[in-house]
This record gives C-alpha cells, structure tokens and sequence, in this order.
C-alpha cells in the first residue's frame, strides 16, 4: 500500500497512529513452525459454498459463530467542574447539594468513571461499558479546602475517581502542607496513589494561548507536565486550556511534548468523546451547573443532570435511508433498550443486508458535513460478511465488520490484491474511512484479526492506474476486460491489506528475506508476518477463490499493477523463502 497512501499522525476516527502493530518474531531461524503440511491443508482445503451471515452477527464474529455483543461505549461525556460552590453568575453556578446529587446519581446507576489512562485507550479504540463518563475538575487557588474536606470524600464514598487539571506554579501548589487554600505536592500525591485522581495539567501561569507565540506555549504546557509527572510519579497525559483558547499550532506542541489529548471549548453537533475521537487535543465537555430558579434543569438546556448524562451516552444522529423505488427497504436501527442476549442484535447499530442497501447508506452518510457525525455513523452501520460459515469458524480471531463508504459502484473480482499497511491496524482503518479517499476490501491485523470494511459486490479504491493505462504496468492481468478494452484494476479485483511496518532498521531484525526474485533485492531487513496473520491469508484467499472461481496465478502483489514491490519481500506467496528466517511458500504451486 504504499505508494497510495502516506500515513499522518491525525486522530481517529480519528486518530492517530498510536496503535503498535509490531509484534515479536514468532519464526526462528530453522525449523519454520507452519510447515508445509500444514500450509498444504489450509491451502488445499474445500470451502463450502457461501452461507449468508445475518447482519447482526458481523458486527464481531467468533470462531464458534455465537455472536458475542457486549453493551460498550460509543460516547463518553467529560463533566467539568471547578468546584462544590463555583459561581459563574446568578444564572450559572454549582452547590454542594447539587454536587453530591449528582456523583451519587452516577454511583447509583452504575456508571463507571474513567482516568486519563482509561480516556487515552478509548481514544486509541478500547472497550468500556456502556455506562462511562469522565468527572474532570480545573483547578487552580482559593478552593483547597472544598476539595479536601467535599470533593475528595465524595467521590471516596461514592467509589468515583476524576481528572484534575492543575495550575501548578510556586505560587498555587507548595511542596509542604499547611493549614490555608494553597494546594501542596504530598497532599495531591496522596489522592493520586489513592487511585481517585489523575493529576493532569492545566499550564503554570493560565495564559490565554491565543495570545503566547509557539516558544511560550511550550513552555507553559511542557513545564506544567514536567513538574507533575516529578511531584506526583505518574506520565501526565491531558491538558484543559486556559479559557478553552488556543492557536493553529497548540495542537501539534501539545502532541510534541507528550500529552495524549486536551480539553477546550470545541463546539460541535456532538458534545461527548467519542470512540477513536478525531479531535483528540479540543476534547468536548459537558457542564452540569445550574441555578435555583430552574434547578433540577441545567443552564445549558432543558434537562436535567441525569436526562443530560442518558443523551450524551446513547447513540445519536445516525441517518437510516427512506424508502424509494430504487431503495425499498427501510433499515432502521434495533430499539434503543433491547434486551441484549447471545442472539440477539445489537440495537447501536444500523443493519443492511443488500450492497444496494449499502450504497444507499453510504451515499447518504456521505452527505453529512460533520465529519465526526460522519465518521460515527460509518462505525454503526454493518453489513452481512462475504466469508462462509466454514471460514469464520477457523479464522484464530474473531472478524469485525468496520465500514468504509469510499466505494465503486460494481466489482467484477478477477484477482486477488495483496498489499501490506506501513502502519498500524488503526491508522489503516481511519485512511480508509476518510472522505473520498482510498479504501479496500479486507485488513488482516497481526493477531489473525479480518476485518472487512467493503462488500465484495463493490469496488474498493486500492489500486488504479488513475484513468490512463500507461500508469499501470504493461503486463498488469488486470488492466483489461474480457474484450482487451482498459479498465481500472479496482473494478476487477478484491483487496486485502496486511498489517505489517514494512522495511526495518537492522538492529531490529536479523538477516535477509526474499519474497520473489526480481522485487526483493532493493530490501535486506522487513518485518516478518506472524503465523495467526499468514493463517488468516490463506483462509481468507481460499474462501475468496472458491466464490469468486479465481485461479491461484491470480492472487498478486501489488506491484503486478503498478510499479512498487508492494507487499515487500517478506510475504514469499509462491516461493520458498531463503534467508533469516526461513519459510516454506504460502501458496505452494505444484
């Protein structure tokens, strides 16, 4: 894949490429673990012919085919406090009453609240209950004693913890305790350990960012992490700017210094995080002040706290297609509140069961100008994988169905496409979700992990001679229909992507690999693929074959379409390959 698609650090979706997909090398030098008994088998089995899957159980696919659906968040709302008796003015503002009604509210309706460890792996796609928020606090002087003698037991009695972001200049925090409103280092240490903290930073001296030129910034926002991280022991990983204010560059020093998001006052149609939120440095918020003259309802609409928190924590926005003559079936999503069982779907998410139905999402998702809203509903919407029931049963890792709408409109497969990541799974999920851009048929993670992300009835964007033929190779098999007229490959064929980093320093990996002979010998050091993906290629390419009536001499590197060595020389698909370390061919031709 990589002379399609250059990888930026953007996030998820989304996201950044926080993900490592390096694994150790499961191959030793001599004896290769899958022989080739072993490859032989998997390679010659039989493949029943196709079982259609129902839509919900592609949403995560285990090997047994039971599906497995477990109520998980999608939206997590960050809550921002200051303090028990913070008052904005007469019409916003926070009680101690209202403070405790609020945390017990949460603990009694078993709502897990996150730390800035747990944030940062939602961020990176980690699974959390349905049922998450974040309580985060901005602090700075004058309110020491209401968070030791309210904010503190609080959230001790209602087993809650939180995020402070702290101002941590001489001035505001000490390094020894005394009676007053100045914070001290052991007392937060003490918190911290305690486990109901996660001390974060708020800068040193609360400047406005929009008015500190880069060098000042970083200086701000690096010095703050560095004197917490020495006082407290633990990685500072968020920020909350000053006054929710910053610059076009804030982002990328933030990111240069190590913090792992941010909080600001990005308004947007969807106020909670999301999973593999894009806008990782100007996070959301939620605020939950009030005044006597409305309370129960909040200042910031007509609801109340826990209305505020339920509609922050459900899926919401996504678009179902309306009924026409072209499209007649109305999907729409499982009610909200379905009791959840082994057999029974997942009501977050959008079922289609035709690649008509999916074009017609996809079309209509396509119009969507938010591109987080955009962004969720493609994570919602599944549809009925390609592989058999046989295939699924044998994959080492459950499958997932994560959709991408950068689609062509009919695919006549004729090939299979090889091609490798240059990247972590996530990175290559959010390119691929990304508006307009490219895309492919299936991912194969390192663990053995398929995803599919188009139907096979559809074209995927992962290879093209960009409308001219001359940009292809002259012996592409592809380039050409039954009648020698010239036609783009992606319309001819079905893409896989493995993940794999591609070319290596020699300190981290040892010795030669050749894949075929005539593309190998520009790379001496690539990373290996492990056994569970190499299982998962030969499953997924029999089963593809099988349906499709493709011949083995059809199933290509990348670089038979267009001038690279995409998919590098680790992967010998026909080959012995000799060299550190060995390895039998994985479509032994006889």
């Amino acid at each position: 894949m990589k002379s399609r698609i250059s990888y930026r650090i953007h996030l998820p979706v989304m996201i950044v490429c926080l993900l490592a997909a390096c694994s150790s090398n499961p191959y030793q030098a001599s004896p290769t673990k899958l022989s080739q008994a072993s490859l032989s088998t998997l390679v010659n089995s039989e493949t029943p012919t196709l079982a259609s899957i129902s839509p919900t159980e592609t949403l995560l696919i285990p090997a047994t085919q039971t599906p497995t659906l477990v109520p998980q968040a999608e939206r997590i709302p960050i809550i921002e406090y200051h303090n028990p008796t913070f008052k904005l003015n007469d019409q916003v503002m926070m009680t101690t009453t209202w403070f405790e009604d609020q945390l017990r509210w949460l603990s009694e309706n078993g709502f897990k609240t996150l730390n800035a460890s747990e944030l940062v792996s939602f961020l990176n796609g980690g699974i959390f209950p349905q049922k998450s928020v974040l309580l985060s606090f901005d602090i700075g002087v004058e309110h020491r004693s209401e968070y030791a003698n309210i904010v503190i037991p609080t959230l001790r009695k209602y087993k809650l913890n939180a995020i402070v972001f702290l101002l941590v200049n001489p001035n505001l925090v000490k390094d020894t305790c005394s009676q007053g409103e100045i914070y001290c280092w052991p007392e937060l240490k003490a918190w911290s350990d305690e486990g109901l903290i996660s001390v974060e930073s708020h800068g040193m001296w609360h400047k406005d960012y929009k008015t500190l030129d880069p060098a000042s910034q970083r200086e701000d926002a690096g010095g703050a992490k560095q004197i917490i991280e020495e006082k407290i022991g633990q990685p500072v990983l968020g920020f909350a700017f000053p006054y929710d204010s910053f610059t076009s560059q804030s982002f990328d020093i933030l990111k240069s210094l190590g913090y792992q998001f941010a909080v600001g006052g990005f308004t947007r149609s969807d106020r909670s995080v999301l999973l593999g939120d894009a806008s990782r440095y100007n996070l959301p918020r939620v605020y939950p002040y009030s005044n006597p003259s409305i309370y129960p309802k909040l200042s910031s609409g007509e609801v109340s706290f826990p209305q505020m928190i339920e509609d922050q924590t459900r899926l919401t926005g996504l678009i179902t297609p309306t009924p026409s003559s072209t499209n007649p079936t109305q999907v729409t999503p499982a009610p909200t509140g379905t009791t959840q069982s082994q057999n029974t779907p997942d009501p977050n998410m959008v079922s289609v069961t035709t690649s008509a139905e999916f074009k017609a999402m996809c079309a209509l998702i396509d119009k969507t100008s938010d591109a987080v809203l955009r962004l969720y509903q493609l994570n919602h919407l599944v549809f009925p994988s390609d592989l058999s029931q046989a295939t699924l049963a044998q994959l080492p890792a459950p499958m997932r169905i994560v959709a991408s709408c950068n689609i062509r409109p009919i695919n006549q497969p004729r090939a299979i496409v090889l091609h490798f990541t240059r990247g972590p799974l996530l990175s290559a999920i959010v390119t691929f979700q990304k508006l307009n851009n490219t895309s492919i048929h299936y991912i194969i993670d390192r663990d053995g992990t398929v995803v599919q992300l188009v139907p096979e009835a559809l074209g995927a964007f992962h290879v093209s001679c960009y409308g001219t033929r001359s940009n292809c190779v002259a012996s592409c098999p592809i380039c050409e229909d039954a009648n020698g007229k010239f036609v783009e490959p992606a319309t001819q064929s079905i893409g896989i992507e493995l993940v794999n980093q591609g070319q290596v320093l020699p300190e981290s990996f040892k010795g030669p690999i050749y894949e075929d002979y005539q593309m190998a010998f520009n790379y001496r050091y690539w990373e290996d693929y492990p056994e569970a993906q190499i299982k998962s290629l030969i499953l997924l390419v029999n089963d593809i074959r099988q349906r499709w009536n493709i011949p083995m001499d059809m199933v290509i590197g990348h670089y038979r379409i267009n001038n690279n060595t995409d998919p590098g020389p680790a992967l010998n698909l026909f080959w012995d390959r000799y060299g550190n370390p060995p390895r039998f061919a994985i479509f032994p031709i006889h």
